[in-house]
């Protein structure tokens, strides 16, 4: 938003001195005060707004913003100042309604923040639904890493035609209160108690266990989160008897040292319990340390649906009561049984240990409600038994593959945790397949770069045994083992090698300056292109274009370069993609920033346009596509909520929904910057997931500083380097499954002859790139009503 503010808004400042929790910081919130038509303490922002008294939610003022125009911008800002300086979090909310708000843009309340320093903390952000809705409030928390001096409150209506009534705006410091608490009792089936609960604010805590007015259990911590698990026994270890307990909290916040007193009451049962409890989740769901079931009904089992050649996945969460470590856990497979002689044999089914990295802050999406930093799930780590320590849980990933051609229907069999201290656990397993089979080749191109600089940094020397072994791994998760950025020409055998096992595209070279000993090189400035470069770029492509040609791989061929650049590179842009498509006809892919037009496009020579998903605009993009041309899409460190990311972060359902959108919003491929972005703190070794696991080192965290890039969490990370290769993450996982789901969209589309009733299929589980779900159940449940109508025109 700073590119905004010194442009569109006039400043008008209130300074506060030392706020106090719930007081108002905002001058005019409800913009009765006004001189003629304008609201007092409130600048106009673009276009500007229209007061109008009466509009409001109870008959008062309120301001409206109307956009012919989806690159219309309006609004309204208020600046507020704080001396001295506040370290704290901010609680901001507003009231909106809109009529045929369109997609795009901006229809929120927006917050940029000045630090003390003189740093930034930009597009703190609650965003409004689109379309057409009555009164509707969103109200989110965001908090600074350092002293803020100054907000600059944005009441926001940019790039989106439609209109928008806007009352009752608030921001205030945040609250502190118990935010989200879950207390279960007997969940081991005697007297016993789970808890856990996030706080607004961190702070110094103590948890106590309470009967009848006396003191049986106490524990200490400090942050934003707390968990423990009480075995039902007094401070000897002696059990006591079950009935009423009260769990109460005392609790000093870190920031202003205030006390908060919190207790919730439960009844649980008398008796020891057993030692540990299971249940099973789906692959959409992260089952954190401290996650326990509200209540268990009955033992655990897992079911899936899947088409032939397609993987999918089911977690089994296992908790170990307090007391009751599990040692050396080990899993047996079995093979899933189909009647008839059919049979999934259980060498298509794996598993792995859902290991964990610590984010010490979070990202503040407001679909992730009860999360708290820590230690948080990510990597696949393949072991051959684990242990789960007392008052935790730990979840195990299984993935079933049904090979091509496997007869249709129910499949059952069962996994087996076999712990070396306590009983085994038995979790039968129902497969569904599916009567059609998925293809090898997906149907939209991929570019996530898997990087040989990286490699280089943690291998040594790159074998070709160690890049096949990368890039099947990729292939395997449907994923082209590519890299934009490279400045050397892949290898030709690899390529073929690649071409046999899914790969649908990939890039000949990045036009920069060579990567030398560097991990990677993303742009060079424009004194690098000179005709000498240019002279030496033809002389390296000229035979190898030529080879690809011969072996029948250059219709896969692509050339990126321009990473995310400006209009200041156009002329080389055009220079050296025109150079691309005349001397070797082969695409030109580019995240620069170039207008999604076809003139445009043309003009640069710009084949395949590949714009950050914010600024995808699908209208423009089907005018491309009319043209010859192609539009993907793009994310990577943003955008974030209220669009998807796939982010560590982020919810996990949003890897797989992301490819539903890719559909619905007719992309032709999608670029992701790094899978082993390798640079982060304590990424100097190669994992042993045995014994440097379930709690790695290892870290996924962009920035370790004070500012934004300290909750990003995962951008550029997919892959994690083991001993013995690569080995993935749940977020991976999730993609390969979106990919399978956007294969299930195009199939339908083929056989009923109808890319757009393919699209409208798409809903409910999206309806465009802000409007989505977050329910898994709702992605199962859709994708099992495409599967029924694709199974009625193959039969």
């Amino acid at each position: 938003m700073h590119a905004l503010t010194p442009l569109l808004a006039m400043c008008v400042s209130s300074t506060w001195a030392a706020p106090k929790r719930g007081e108002s910081l905002l001058t005019n919130p409800t913009f009765e005060q006004a001189a003629g038509a304008v609201a007092s303490a409130w600048s106009p922002v673009g276009g500007g707004y229209t007061l109008v008294r009466g509009a409001g939610r109870a008959g008062s003022a309120c301001l409206t913003c109307a956009n012919p125009r989806p690159d219309d911008v309006r609004g309204a800002m208020q600046e507020i100042t704080f001396s001295p300086p506040i370290k704290h979090p901010f609680r901001a909310s507003g009231w909106s309604k809109c009529e045929s708000v369109g997609e795009g843009g901006d229809y929120c309340l927006y917050m940029d923040c000045w630090y003390d320093d003189g740093t930034n903390l930009w597009g703190q952000r609650g965003d409004f639904d689109r379309g057409t809705h009555g009164w509707q409030k969103v109200d989110y928390v965001f908090a600074g890493a350092k002293p803020i001096s100054k907000i600059q409150y944005f009441i926001l209506f940019r790039g989106c035609a439609g209109k928008a009534w806007f009352d009752g705006v608030t921001l205030s410091l945040a609250p502190f209160e118990v935010q989200t608490e879950k207390a279960t009792p007997s969940l081991y089936g005697g007297n016993s108690i789970d808890y856990s609960a996030s706080l607004s604010l961190p702070a110094e805590w103590t948890a106590t266990v309470v009967k009848d007015g006396g003191d049986v259990y106490s524990v200490r911590g400090h942050g934003a989160g707390i968990s423990f698990a009480w075995p039902g026994t007094d401070a000897s270890g002696m059990l006591l008897p079950g009935g009423d307990y009260a769990v109460r909290l005392s609790l000093r916040d870190d920031l202003l040292g205030e006390q908060l007193r919190h207790e919730v009451r439960v009844r649980t049962k008398s008796g020891p319990g057993v030692g540990s409890v299971a249940w099973t989740e789906t692959s959409m769901k992260r089952v954190l340390v401290s996650a326990f079931p509200e209540k268990l009904d009955e033992a655990p089992t897992a079911s899936i649906a899947l088409a032939g050649n397609e993987y999918e996945s089911f977690q089994v969460a296992l908790r170990a009561a307090p007391g009751h470590d599990l040692k050396g856990c080990t899993v047996e497979l079995s093979d899933l049984q189909g009647g008839k002689g059919r049979l999934i044999p259980r060498g298509n089914l794996e598993w792995h240990q859902v290991g964990f990295v610590e984010l010490k802050r979070l990202f503040n999406h407001p679909k992730v409600t009860d999360a708290v930093p820590g230690w948080w799930p990510d990597p696949l780590l393949p072991v051959s038994r684990f242990d789960v320590p007392a008052g935790t849980t730990q979840s195990i990933w299984f993935t079933v593959y049904a090979p091509p051609k496997t007869p249709p229907g129910k499949y059952t069999g069962h996994v087996v945790i076999r712990p070396a201290n306590a009983p085994d656990l038995r979790v039968p397993v129902t497969a569904t397949v599916y009567d059609f089979d998925l293809p090898t080749q997906p149907h939209i191109k991929t570019a996530f770069a898997l990087m040989d600089g990286y490699l280089e940094k943690l291998y040594g020397t790159v074998t070709p045994e160690l890049r096949r072994a990368y890039g099947d791994y990729v292939l395997k998760h449907r994923l082209n083992p590519d890299d934009i950025s490279r400045t050397d020409p892949p290898d030709l055998d690899d390529l073929a090698h690649y071409n046999d096992r899914g790969l649908n595209a990939f890039n000949v070279i990045n036009m920069v300056q060579p990567r030398g000993k560097a991990t990677w090189v993303c742009w060079s400035p424009l004194e690098v292109y000179t005709p000498q470069f240019k002279a030496d770029l033809i002389r390296r492509l000229d035979p190898y274009v030529a080879e690809l040609k011969r072996r029948g791989l250059i219709n896969k061929a692509y050339v990126y370069t321009f990473d995310e650049r400006g209009e200041e590179f156009y002329p080389t842009l055009k220079e050296y993609f025109g150079l691309i498509r005349e001397r070797y006809g082969i695409p030109t892919l580019t995240t620069a920033r170039v207008a999604q037009d076809p003139q445009a496009m043309c003009d640069l020579n710009v084949d395949w346009n590949c714009p950050v998903s914010s600024v995808y605009r699908f209208d423009q993009a089907e005018r491309c596509r009319a043209a010859g041309l192609q539009v993907w899409s793009y994310i990577c460190c943003g955008p974030r909520y209220p669009f998807a990311n796939w982010l560590a972060d982020d919810p996990l359902v949003d890897a797989r929904v992301i490819w539903w959108q890719a559909y619905q919003q007719k992309m032709d491929g999608f670029l992701y910057w790094g899978l082993n972005i390798w640079d982060r703190t304590h990424n100097d070794y190669l994992i042993d997931p045995e014994k440097d696991g379930p709690r790695l080192k290892w870290s996924i965290t962009t920035g370790a500083g004070d500012d934004w890039t300290a909750a990003l969490h995962g951008d550029g990370e997919m892959l994690y380097p083991g001993r013995d290769g690569p080995f993935g993450c749940i977020r991976l996982a999730n993609i390969r499954d979106g990919i399978d789901d956007y294969e299930y969209l195009w199939l339908l589309a083929q056989l009923e002859g109808s890319v757009e009733k393919a699209r409208e299929a798409c809903l409910p589980v999206t309806q465009s790139l802000t409007s989505f779900t977050g329910d898994p159940q709702q992605v199962y449940a859709q994708r099992a009503v495409i599967a029924r109508r694709i199974e009625k025109l193959v039969r």
